[in-house]
């Protein structure tokens, strides 16, 4: 690709525009709607059975297991594969539905002026049609699919995955899962709540179900039995939970006393749940019931318990130097981003700025502003990790340890495990601490990323950020046009950074959409420079987005055309 020739009138004119109509500041550097779209987008690369590729964004999925649920006569096929690997557990399922559904139904107005809210809806339905199978009778919920041992010892993509899957646990009035079933009745009542004004009939299901499950997991209490990969050390938090979005929906006081109930219970560590020094997560929901009840009761031993737990968070737990709360090597990312969105629900409620810029400063630090300058979230900004642990994305197999190359697949919006305590990071397919990714890593991130549009005041219309560069390009002398220095700029750079990279596709997206009347490169000075043009048909619109998001996830090696100085073709 050849090298941009700036004017330095044409760059002084084009600062201006970028700083006068988007907005850029220092300070706030970051491109909070993209991230957020990229997040969401995410769980496409996860989707599971017969319509994995159905409105999938991308082309290197497409239908997988299609026979999950035959050995046992029943269709358990579509939900979600976990992480990098192709199981569908129970808890992480449950817990991404509840996650993300609770996101929306705090943040809708953020996900409607970004533009996201359908898919974030075709998501969570995805989910939830998923849950529903697994439900056949109020009595009976199967919560997993695929042997975890057996899955581990596969690399290569879900489509080519061989062989029938077992359905190893069920839960029924033999075999309790007060857990699962818990966390499952949430994400349920929860889309409920979501969709109660777009399908009334889809969403009763979701409440019926819902408090089949609750009924479940109360009336027979045990653990589930997943012991390998995601073991449960509690059950009454998931239980709490449950009771209350159900007393959301129906405002019934027994529920409260219900939750009283569960929450006389002391940790299996043998400490009260209203001094806990976690977060929320698929094991540990107590935050998470404290949060939400401290907004719809008011009572001050939810309040207590949130001041306590965040207090522990902003002032004790363990720090990088980087500023990053450090509360496990695996996955440190997701508890951040747990955390910050809790601390965003609580400063909506007490208006305590520290709250608001703790939550933040998370955020900010998974999105590059860090010590390594490194985007966590996979295909946002200029720089970032390039061998995530995931099969489908890595396009490689164990053969010749081929799957320790860079991802053939860009698996955007996934947000890795993250640094050690040191803000230091190995970008290597087999660490699995830091590359490692999963759909219960990006469910409480969505949220938090949503609320940080919110309180940073610009979530009506929101708009892509350019950061400056610390020490500005020297401006290249006016060149005199020759045959070999026909090039303007390069085809798809429309924010003219020298690069073509995530913040272009949100230009072009924002202007196909009328969100902007003009892109960077449009007509400045007099002179109309196409870089938005793709196909070179004279015309900006979504053939020319769909070869600038192809180009970006490298399945387009270049563009059809190239332009001089003057906006006219050279190349086709």
């Amino acid at each position: 690709m050849r090298k941009n020739v700036i004017m330095l009138t044409v760059t002084s004119l084009l600062f201006a525009f970028l700083f006068s109509q988007l907005g850029v500041t220092a300070a706030n550097s970051h491109d909070y709607s993209t991230a957020l779209e990229y997040s969401i987008l995410f769980y496409d690369a996860n989707k599971c059975g017969p319509d994995a590729a159905v409105n999938n964004v991308f082309d290197w999925r497409g239908a997988c297991h299609t026979t999950d649920g035959s050995d046992i006569g029943i269709d358990l096929t579509g939900g979600y594969h976990d992480a990098g690997d192709h199981v569908k557990f129970g808890l992480p399922q449950a817990y991404s539905a509840a996650l993300l559904g609770w996101a929306l139904y705090e943040y809708k107005d953020v996900f409607d002026s970004t533009g996201d809210t359908q898919k974030l809806l075709s998501t969570l339905k995805y989910f939830t049609d998923y849950l529903l199978k697994c439900h056949p009778n109020a009595n009976t919920f199967y919560y997993q699919v695929g042997d975890g041992q057996e899955d581990h010892t596969y690399w290569d993509a879900p489509e080519t995955q061989p062989g029938s899957r077992p359905v190893p646990y069920v839960a029924d009035s033999s075999n309790p899962a007060s857990d699962v079933c818990g966390l499952t009745s949430a994400a349920l009542t929860i889309m409920y709540l979501n969709y109660k004004d777009i399908d009334s009939g889809y969403a009763n299901k979701c409440l019926k179900a819902a408090k089949e499950l609750y009924n479940m997991g109360k009336t027979n209490l045990g653990y589930y039995k997943e012991d390998a990969f995601y073991i449960s050390h509690s059950y009454w938090d998931d239980l709490s939970f449950a009771a209350t979005w159900l007393y959301i929906v129906e405002n019934d006081s027994n529920y409260l006393t219900e939750i009283d109930n569960y929450l006389s219970h002391t940790t299996l560590w043998g400490d009260s749940p209203f001094e806990n020094k976690w977060t929320m997560c698929w094991d540990d929901m107590y935050m998470a019931v404290f949060c939400k009840l401290a907004e719809i009761t008011g009572e001050q031993k939810y309040m207590d318990a949130m001041n306590y737990n965040l207090d522990y968070w902003m002032n004790s737990l363990t720090k990088t130097p980087g500023g990053l709360r450090y509360l496990s090597n695996w996955g440190v990312l997701r508890y951040a981003s747990a955390e910050a969105f809790l601390a965003f629900r609580h400063y909506e409620l007490k208006g305590n700025e520290a709250l608001k810029n703790f939550a933040k400063s998370q955020i900010d630090y998974a999105l590059g502003s860090n010590p390594l300058n490194i985007s966590y979230v996979i295909g946002y900004g200029g720089n970032y990790p390039k061998c995530p642990h995931h099969r489908a994305a890595n396009g490689y197999t164990y053969a010749n340890g081929d799957n320790a190359k860079p991802a053939k697949n860009l698996l955007l919006g996934a947000l890795v495990g993250g640094p050690d305590q040191n803000d230091s990071y190995i970008d290597d397919v087999n660490q699995f601490q830091f590359t490692e990714v999963a759909i219960d890593y990006n469910a409480a991130f969505v949220g938090a990323l949503a609320a940080t549009i919110r309180f940073s005041g610009n979530y009506v219309k929101p708009s892509p950020t350019i950061k400056p560069s610390s020490s500005p390009h020297p401006t290249p002398p006016t060149p005199t046009p020759t045959e070999s220095s026909l090039i303007w700029c390069d085809v798809g750079d429309v924010n003219a950074d020298n690069g073509i990279d995530s913040t272009d596709i949100t230009l072009m997206k924002r202007y196909i959409l009328n969100k902007i009347k003009s892109l960077p490169y449009q007509d400045i000075d007099g002179i109309h420079i196409p870089a938005g043009d793709t196909n070179g048909d004279g015309e900006i619109n979504s053939t020319d987005l769909t070869l600038l998001k192809r180009y970006v996830l490298r399945k387009l090696s270049k563009f059809p055309v190239e332009y001089d100085i003057y906006g006219n073709i050279i190349s086709s």
